[in-house]
């Protein structure tokens, strides 16, 4: 391909390599000290202060103790110096200035203000950072001092409730391998692929947030709207979150240790009949139906009881950072092991980093190395087992007398021992993540910058699953046990090379940078599968102990290909980009963002191989105008429109475009070699897809308006307000293909469009602030508008596709044109009449039984994902206790329940155990998907309840000691009759091979993990 030869030629673009040599003459020097208070007169520790020689670069940078005071060695006698005190919540202080005399009193007092955060806080861009104050896109910042609190097992989790338009799902809280399901601003494609933003870490696009440990996290920017994201080019249409972690300071080592201990219990667990109920319903039902069997083992088992437990989960974090004004640093080990409420489930994280940061050449160049290794050991869930624990019934015992599993066996196999099936199954993975980045900057002049960064990463991950020889599928399959091993690498290489300008003139201040970026990922991986061991001792490390791998003889009473496989892939895409960008700014007071970014996929097919993703913004602040100056109530006003181009060609795979070879495995179209009974059937190889030259990325036109404000004194309330209307285009499908001309019956193409429209609101109050009592707010609302405006384009067709099955054959939702993704679909809900059968609404109105429903007498029943997503903090500071609160909810949407088709019907009485519900229900009746099954699915829960105490502690060693405790998941008010209302956002393509899938708001039957309520207890010590 054309982009291949251009990458090969662009990768060894040339670094900068600049030789200075610089003389120096002896002088005397001499010894300033200081010490920096706030405006009540506390003492600050931990004050950035630098000095800086009058008419030179020269500069030293030091930092305040925990009595406030800072030293200077080795100032010039004579030279006069500048000194810049910065502190986090405090405006910097550049009013102090300081000649050391040979002889005397050269010693400063550094007062600070609290500073207006809103305005003076600084924000990652992308390849880049502004001031609050002069941003124009719309871009949220959480630090880590606002991060959520607890037992994290996704980063993104510290976030949520946090930021406006962010929608994070994370019922399976307590499952420590389960990731959470996160979207920004509604749908980024209707397919579902690649429906989560771009991860940038330390500037590397294309991160894995599992590669690094929360603790070390600094911040977190999201990048919400077009016009900012369009920096990042074709993987931007779904939003960027940049992860910034933390770096060294320059001053006194500091050490820190951080752990906690956690344990969770059940929120909500399902009421299903014991023993007596269950006999007592097989009695009522036959007394309609006589030939109804109670099948009756004698015991008494609460089975989800039997296949929870009460987990404990520890983590442990050490930190060391230091330095001086020429050399930073910050290292870190993290260890974490934490356990799933269910038996078993586990995860073992083991997380290494370290930062250099350091200044040679007089100060011109500044060389930056990042290198962050993590180890996974995780032992996954079994969902289906603890969903069989709703449905065993509860007559059956777990053991038998003699020791061994109780096992008995009823129609279609539907009762079997989920506890027996925990421990005769398992699938653990070994995960190794490598991330390393250097950067080199050179300063050529005071306003000239180059700058060029290589980043690796590489992630492995060897998993393994056993299926015990005892277990009761392997002996009524007949496969006598089951094992499989796969491995998958993944290299990430990563070049970006910037040239920037920044200077001001007078009132006008411009910043330009040009960069060009590379990036190629390469996976490849194999798998093997065998069945028929003679011993569990092996579990899946000697695949060859299988039998059935070698035989080959349908004779044999043992041979079995269930489950045999091997097989290996490996794929490549390749990313190249020029991008640049233009902010200016006159006196603070208008404001101008321009960017571009031209970029080539190897995914994409060959006529569409290159884009180009242009974003402008444009602020004005009214507040710096002669007719707001000395108001009283608006301190600060901005007015913010952006528009910008974005794409989405992660929603493709590699070699999508273009015709790929393999075999063709049906069998149906096999060759024949040879002549009579001397030849042989052979397996074909022949075209797997269809080539489409045409195939491009989705592409997101999108439109921004926003306010950003202070109000009233000391920016008493601040906050933001966003509109947005996000068109999305080219959607990209598995669309019918004519025969012939085509070989294959589908082809992927771009055809259909899409649109999100929305409002975002952030509020902060300062609602009480003193020496003794602190009490601040944070606000967060969002409304999201989705539809599908259409499937279709001027070469190929679509029609509505219904998705999301619950059963094998029954879909619940659609994809349709004048819809939002996921709607909920089926028939009209009428009654249950007195024989406990269905009665439904047919399309003219009638009622009708179940027997007479037909494809006109469906509807659409509601949306499945939440038009409004809200969030609330309260932070309060009461002497040395801090609490916060956050309430989290959302509302605008349907939820289904899938357990309730098959738990609250009496016909599944012989097939599984039933809800209590129905001893005072007569539904009777096969299962039918309709109305009667829509929830509304509004919730508000406290998600997280932290309470601290700092330990008031003198000592050479130690600065302080935090207690906290933490309760994440700690009331849900709901009307949802499933376990959370908090269930999945996204939509994601069905894997067909499987007879369910799950969809956005649904509860399923067949995949469970219970929700819980998470405690923890931590300290915090700074050394």
């Amino acid at each position: 391909m054309k982009i291949t030869l251009l990458r090969k030629k662009m990768f060894w673009l040339p670094f900068v390599l600049l030789l200075i040599i610089t003389g120096a003459s002896a002088q005397n020097l001499t010894t300033v000290t200081g010490t920096v208070m706030n405006e009540n007169g506390e003492l600050l520790n931990g004050v950035t202060i630098k000095a800086t020689a009058v008419g030179s670069k020269e500069n030293f940078t030091t930092v305040t103790n925990e009595k406030g005071l800072f030293v200077f060695s080795k100032l010039k006698v004579g030279t006069s110096y500048s000194l810049s005190a910065s502190y986090i919540g405090y405006d910097v202080n550049n009013a102090t200035s300081i000649s050391p005399a040979e002889t005397g009193n050269n010693s400063v007092l550094i007062r600070l203000k609290p500073a207006n955060n809103a305005l003076n806080e600084v924000v990652v861009i992308g390849y880049g950072s502004q001031k609050r104050e002069t941003v124009t896109g719309a871009i949220s910042t959480v630090r880590a001092e606002d991060f959520n609190t607890g037992q994290i097992n996704d980063p993104i989790t510290l976030i949520a409730g946090k930021v406006a338009g962010i929608s994070i799902s994370n019922t399976v809280r307590s499952d420590p391998n389960a990731s959470a399901d996160f979207s920004l601003r509604g749908p980024a494609t209707a397919t579902g692929n690649n429906s989560g933003p771009l991860i940038v870490i330390d500037g590397v696009p294309g991160g894995d947030l599992q590669t690094i440990a929360p603790n070390d996290i600094a911040s977190i920017d999201v990048l919400k709207d077009g016009s900012a994201a369009a920096i990042y080019g074709s993987r931007a249409t779904a939003g960027v979150i940049i992860v910034t972690t933390k770096k060294g300071k320059a001053g006194a080592v500091q050490v820190n240790y951080n752990g906690y201990i956690t344990t969770s219990t059940i929120a909500k667990a399902y009421d299903v009949l014991n023993a007596d109920q269950y006999k007592q319903v097989g009695e009522k039902l036959k007394q309609t139906k006589p030939k109804t069997v109670i099948d009756d083992q004698g015991a008494n088992t609460d089975w989800f009881d039997a296949v929870t437990r009460t987990p404990i989960s520890h983590s442990h974090n050490l930190s060391v950072s230091g330095g001086n004004d020429k050399t930073t640093y910050y290292g870190s080990v993290n260890y974490r092991n934490n356990q799933g409420i269910d038996l078993r489930s586990a995860r073992e994280f083991v997380n290494g980093t370290f930062r250099l940061n350091t200044k040679a050449l007089n100060d011109k160049l500044e060389f930056g190395l990042i290198a962050v290794n993590s180890f996974d050991t995780r032992n996954f869930a079994n969902y289906g087992a603890i969903a069989q624990s709703l449905n065993e019934n509860p007559t059956y015992p777990i053991y038998n007398d003699d020791g061994t599993f109780f096992q008995h066996d009823v129609q279609y196999h539907l009762q079997w021992n989920p506890v027996a099936n925990i421990y005769q199954n398992s699938y653990n993975t070994k995960e190794k993540r490598f991330l390393g980045t250097v950067n080199a900057a050179y300063h050529i002049l005071p306003e000239l910058t180059a700058s060029v960064t290589y980043s690796l990463t590489k992630n492995d991950v060897l998993d393994g699953s056993y299926s015990d020889i005892h277990d009761y599928f392997q002996i009524i399959n007949g496969t006598n046990g089951q094992a499989s091993r796969s491995e998958n690498n993944t290299t990430n290489n990563v070049l970006e090379t910037t040239l920037g300008y920044d200077k001001g003139f007078g009132d006008h201040h411009l910043n330009v940078i040009a960069g060009y970026s590379y990036q190629d990922i390469f996976d490849e991986g194999f798998s093997a599968g065998n069945n028929t061991f003679v011993s569990n001792a092996y579990g899946y490390n000697n695949l060859g102990a299988g039998i059935a791998l070698n035989n080959l003889n349908p004779a044999d009473p043992r041979f079995n290909r269930s489950g045999v496989f091997i097989g290996s892939y490996a794929d490549e895409r390749t990313i190249l980009a020029f991008f640049g960008r233009a902010i200016y700014d006159y006196k603070q007071k208008y404001l101008l963002n321009v960017s571009v970014r031209r970029e080539g996929a190897s995914v994409l097919g060959v006529d569409n191989k290159w884009g180009t993703f242009p974003g402008v913004s444009a602020g004005w602040v009214l507040s710096k105008e002669n007719f707001l100056a000395g108001s009283e109530i608006i301190k600060f006003l901005k007015l913010r429109i952006g528009y910008g181009v974005t794409g989405n060609q992660g929603a493709l795979n590699p070699y999508q475009s273009v015709v790929t070879i393999g075999p063709f495995m049906g069998g149906s179209q096999n060759g024949y070699l040879g002549n009579g009974t001397t030849g042989v059937w052979i397996l074909p190889y022949g075209p797997t897809n269809n080539a489409n030259p045409a195939l491009e990325w989705e592409t997101k036109y999108e439109t921004n308006i926003g306010i950003d404000f202070n109000l009233l004194k000391d920016g008493w309330l601040s906050g933001s307000l966003d509109l947005y209307d996000r068109r999305i285009k080219n959607l990209i499908g598995n669309y019918p293909a004519q025969l012939p001309s085509q070989i294959q019956t589908s082809t992927y193409a771009n055809a259909g469009e899409m649109d999100n429209k929305g409002i975002e609101l952030l509020l902060n109050a300062k609602l009480v602030s003193n020496k003794n009592f602190t009490w601040n707010l944070t606000a967060t609302g969002a409304y999201n508008k989705n539809e599908i405006i259409s499937v279709t384009s001027d070469q190929f067709h679509g029609s509505a596709v219904d998705v999301t099955r619950v059963a094998e054959g029954v879909t619940i939702q659609r994809l349709a044109p004048g819809q939002p993704v996921a709607v909920f679909y089926g028939p009209v809900f009428s009654q249950i009449n007195n024989n406990g059968k269905w009665r439904f609404k047919s399309s003219d109105g009638k009622e009708i039984g179940r027997n007479s429903l037909g494809p006109e007498d469906y509807a659409y029943l509601g949306n499945s994902i939440p038009k409004y997503t809200y969030g609330l903090t309260n932070y309060f500071s009461i002497g040395k206790f801090d609490i916060s609160i956050l309430l989290k909810g959302a509302a605008g949407f349907k939820a289904v329940n899938g357990k309730r088709m098959f738990h609250d019907n009496l016909t599944y009485y012989a097939r599984n155990n039933l809800f209590t519900s129905v001893l005072h229900t007569n539904l009777d009746d096969a299962p039918v998907f309709s109305s009667y099954y829509i929830e509304d699915g509004a919730y508000i829960k406290i998600d997280n309840l932290n309470i601290g105490y700092t330990l008031p502690f003198k000592s050479t060693y130690i600065q302080n000691i935090h207690f906290y405790v933490t309760a994440a998941n700690l009331l849900t008010l709901t009307g949802f009759s499933g376990t959370d209302p908090e269930l999945q956002i996204n939509f994601y393509p069905p894997d067909l091979s499987q007879e369910t899938d799950d969809g956005p708001s649904l509860e399923s039957n067949y995949d469970y993990y219970p929700s819980t309520r998470v405690f923890t207890f931590g300290v915090d010590i700074n050394f």
